[in-house]
């Protein structure tokens, strides 16, 4: 995954770098430095040293500030906003992102290409965050600005894709298709049909047809990105991962569940090593590892799985969310299958409890609205 690409990887939106010139020389000497930095930590963010990417960015933003060079501190704030998102720091992350875009030029003519990213990173945070009504409108935003001003850039590929699998998340499958299929005409016209700039495109289509339940057509679309992926020099790349999960989901459904295990380890190995074994993806991909390893009846790896899941999940999202309802009754299925019934009915009783809890929660809320 890098910085200097126009795509989304599973994880997060990534930036584009874009060079502006006519920066006053008062500040010549000050900005090549700041700049120096910048692609120090765009170079450690792409071999996946985030912590490296961080350092330099900072140290970056604390020059380009220093110059008063409004426009530069704005898109390195929005840089050090991806590598935050690719950490899973979304907080933090979001909140640069709003300073950036309140440090950017109000003439969005000039820099459109700059605010539809920026725009289109928010929405992506608002995405993983649940807030999809929020999302939305940043992505129509993103698209509207480009469409006015920028109208062949590239990046309208990107937005297109990551609106529909917006859309998927909320179930409009049909606007979702649509988007995506004209996403994928206009980037292989744009950038031929074995770029690394379509991965998100495809594994989005594939995202599509396996909320359909339409197996083979997402495995399709999944092949193809990992053919392109393979010639990725990173064995380690986020994109990788996403599509080795994804396989391993397609194969499951499938019943292949040898190669499912065999995908969902290898995209475990790729994830731990780049987020650590307590980051949201690391537990989705034990997750759905524990389920092939419960059809393989190989129970007693399958329990460690859920158990290690259970206390990230509840770590991170806290005791009462509905994933950590959902994990509860899976393993209180596991637990079950190994005759191990009481832990297994008190599993059952909390799920049960945090369902009941949710629902009492939607339905005041409805309440209050009328």
């Amino acid at each position: 995954m890098t910085l200097n690409s126009c795509r989304k990887s599973g994880a997060a939106y990534v930036l584009v770098v874009i060079v502006v010139f006519g920066i006053a020389k008062a500040w010549a000497a000050q900005d090549s430095s700041a700049g120096n930095l910048r692609r120090l930590g765009l170079d450690a963010f792409d071999q996946g040293r985030y912590s490296d990417a961080e350092k330099n960015l900072r140290l970056a933003l604390d020059a380009f500030a220093a110059g008063r060079n409004s426009f530069e501190t704005a898109k390195t704030f929005a840089d050090l906003a991806t590598v935050l998102t690719a950490e899973e720091r979304f907080l933090e992350a979001e909140q640069l992102l709003d300073v950036a875009l309140h440090l950017m030029p109000e003439e969005i003519g000039a820099h459109a290409q700059e605010t539809a990213r920026l725009l289109g990173n928010l929405a992506a945070l608002y995405e993983r965050t649940g807030r999809y009504a929020a999302a939305e409108s940043a992505f129509n935003r993103a698209l509207r600005v480009l469409e006015q001003y920028e109208p062949e850039d590239p990046h309208v590929v990107v937005l297109l894709s990551n609106l529909a699998s917006l859309r998927v998340q909320t179930g409009n499958y049909k606007q979702a298709q649509m988007e995506l299929r004209k996403a994928l005409v206009l980037g292989e016209r744009r950038v031929g049909s074995d770029h690394s700039d379509l991965v998100p495109v495809l594994t989005n289509l594939a995202g599509l047809y396996e909320r359909r339940s339409k197996w083979v057509l997402a495995e399709s679309y999944l092949l193809r990105a990992g053919s392109i992926i393979e010639h990725s020099p990173r064995h380690d790349d986020p994109d990788r991962a996403v599509i080795l999960e994804h396989l391993g989901v397609v194969h499951y459904r499938q019943r292949k569940l040898s190669q499912a295990e065999m995908e969902l380890r290898h995209s475990l190995d790729i994830t731990n090593g780049t987020l650590g074994m307590e980051s949201f993806r690391s537990v989705r991909t034990s997750l759905h590892l524990a389920k092939v390893l419960v059809s393989e009846r190989r129970y007693d790896e399958a329990r460690i799985l859920y158990s290690n899941a259970l206390t990230v999940q509840e770590r991170l999202l806290g005791t009462k969310a509905p994933e950590v309802a959902t994990t509860l009754e899976n393993f209180g299925r596991l637990l079950h299958a190994m005759k191990n019934h009481g832990p297994a009915d008190e599993m059952e009783a909390r799920a049960r409890r945090i369902r009941a809890e949710l629902a009492y929660t939607r339905s005041a809320t409805d309440a209050q609205r009328w």
